[in-house]
């Protein structure tokens, strides 16, 4: 008999799937960049070619390879791009990749003694047949595409696998959010690493009800937010799950886009003994048209959150998330704010409001973190020495306690994981090798990392974002002439001998005369010129000195200084543990305390 096919989370393979490792405009030209998935280090690169059949224009070309040289297994992320063909060079002994294919195409050390051999043999021909069968001196090249601006891969694919799995219908294309491919959206996006296990991310940007609580104070939402969360009475949430083509899955969970719990806070829970509003309770808002808040997750990456009329419309407004697996307690995050505003919001002052929002519960995932790796570990040690092994482990189901009527999406989501984790690759091997380092009698004694590495801005978005860096270094820049300025400015002021108004004007027009009467003939040339120049000069230094003008300079630069101080501090750590305990006396704002 035949047996049965594999469906539903069974049947998901994560060999056969596209991953997001970074956005493609983040990628340099001619720069090997080194990604990670699954504790595996790629390297990826941009180059620009001459277009098939059109030999006037170029375009981008992607390529990805396993991060080592097959030499002596050093980094090929640390070598170059080639001027002529774009090709891979490895910067320790200059060995040479066609990154398509991940063939050799040059080993420096060999071309002489080979030249020569060829001299002696009469040269090569050109009957010669190609060599297309793999040689151990070959890299080893990955798929690669890019679908909505981020760049993809399918690491256990080579190109050519991939080409041919994808016309056959064996490989689905990347995902994608159907707003990002219509015509007047705009999108604003965002790159962020984490030292958070992957699946806990996930968790929690499909949490519906941290929102209200964690992001109480946030500056996209002053009074936090539950539109995506379920009041288990009049807006009950409902959670759809399919099995999509080549084993993909999806969830789609849908509730009315109304406030909740602040509804509740503010009409029942913020009254007092008579029935009177306390100093907490808020205005009422305008009634709107209610919106369907809509949540989906297309395995094993994708996350889009958006308001909509109904379950079939498109959102006017829209989050969308790309969570990278780097490795086991990592994980790359990618967003996108997708839009129909009329103007595109500059990428900085997106980030700078982002990183403000995910350090607000980033940290309080590092609990959550520790307790579901640990769970996970002691379930492959159980299940290693059971007499009956299973592909399951219930870690979720014995880690969390569900309460909420919201969390009938969070179960669904952690069931997929629970079920399908076992068969992420080299997942068993990294977990527990983070377990044997931290586990003492079944107590973890992994120290707690500091707030400051964990929420790390600099390491963990601005190196990885040209636009932050560029915008750092010019705030750096206008620091730095600001100060030059200003200090110039002071010793200008200690200098010069103020003048009155009058003698100022006085010596202006002496310069002008003196200017005049070259221009009649009357003076020489060199007398004429620095006579004048000095004059204004001693005229407009005078007048910088003076007391409105010389305050109102000094002001100016120190504003500048001031602002540009600011702003790069956004790109740096910022969430202290006195920021943290004071940002979260605003959920009593929100939830009225017993």
């Amino acid at each position: 008999n035949a047996e049965a096919p594999t469906t539903g989370l069974d049947a998901f393979d994560y060999k056969t799937q596209w991953y997001p490792v970074i956005w493609a405009q983040d990628l340099p030209l001619n720069q090997p960049t080194r990604v990670t998935l699954f504790d595996v280090n790629y390297v990826v690169a941009k180059t620009m070619q001459k277009k098939q059949n059109d030999e006037q224009n170029d375009e981008e070309v992607y390529v990805a390879m396993l991060d080592e040289c097959p030499h002596k297994k050093v980094a090929l992320s640390e070598g170059r791009v080639t001027e002529c063909g774009g090709f891979i060079q490895c910067s320790y002994h200059g060995w040479t990749f066609d990154g398509t294919d991940g063939k050799c195409v040059e080993i420096p050390q060999t071309v002489i003694a080979t030249a020569a051999k060829q001299q002696g043999e009469g040269g090569a021909t050109a009957t010669q047949a190609v060599d297309t069968k793999r040689k151990r001196e070959d890299g080893t090249a990955i798929a690669i595409t890019e679908a909505q601006g981020m760049l993809w891969i399918s690491p256990f694919l080579s190109p050519l696998e991939a080409l041919a799995a994808t016309s056959e219908g064996r490989l689905s294309p990347p995902p994608r959010v159907p707003e990002i491919d219509m015509p007047g959206y705009k999108t604003a996006i965002a790159i962020r690493d984490f030292p958070i296990d992957w699946t806990v991310l996930m968790e929690n940007i499909m949490d519906p009800d941290h929102g209200y609580f964690a992001h109480s104070s946030s500056g996209s939402a002053p009074i936090g937010f539950d539109w995506y969360s379920s009041d288990g009475v009049e807006n009950m949430m409902e959670v759809k799950e399919e099995s999509t083509e080549n084993g993909g899955w999806k969830i789609v969970s849908s509730v009315n886009a109304v406030a909740k719990l602040a509804k509740y806070n503010n009409e029942v829970r913020s009254l007092d003994a008579k029935g009177n509003a306390t100093k907490n309770k808020k205005k009422k808002t305008v009634e709107q048209p209610t919106k369907l808040a809509t949540s989906t997750f297309v395995a094993p990456s994708l996350i889009y959150l958006g308001r909509r009329d109904n379950s079939t419309a498109t959102s006017n407004f829209l989050t969308a998330f790309w969570v990278c697996p780097v490795g086991t307690g990592r994980s790359r995050f990618m967003s996108a704010a997708v839009s129909k505003l009329p103007v595109k919001v500059p990428r900085w002052i997106v980030h700078m409001q982002l990183n403000n929002f995910l350090d607000q519960d980033t940290f309080l995932l590092l609990g959550q973190h520790r307790a579901v790796l640990k769970r996970e570990a002691e379930g492959h040690l159980e299940n290693d020495s059971s007499a009956a092994p299973t592909t399951t482990n219930n870690v979720r189901k014995s880690t969390y306690v569900y309460r909420s009527p919201s969390e009938k999406l969070p179960v669904k989501l952690g069931q997929f994981f629970d079920s399908t984790l076992s068969r992420v690759p080299n997942r068993k091997e990294s977990l527990m090798a983070w377990y044997n380092r931290n586990n003492n009698e079944n107590k973890l004694f992994e120290p707690w990392p500091s707030r400051e590495t964990v929420l790390d801005r600099y390491e963990q978005h601005t190196k990885n974002c040209p636009d932050s860096q560029a915008l750092v270094s010019r705030c750096d820049r206008v620091m730095k002439r600001s100060k030059v300025l200003g200090w110039a400015l002071i010793l200008l002021k200690l200098a010069v001998k103020p003048q009155s108004s009058i003698e100022a004007a006085t010596a202006t027009a002496t310069g002008l005369f003196e200017l005049g009467s070259f221009a009649l003939g009357f003076r020489s040339v060199v007398s004429t010129i620095s006579s004048t120049l000095c004059t204004l000069a001693t005229s407009f230094a005078n007048c910088l000195v003076q007391t409105k003008p010389f305050f109102g300079i000094l002001a100016a630069l120190f504003v500048s200084h001031y602002i540009a101080a600011r702003i790069k501090r956004e790109f740096f750590f910022k969430f202290t543990d006195n920021i943290h305990h004071e940002d979260i006396k605003f959920i009593a704002n929100n939830w009225q305390d017993l």
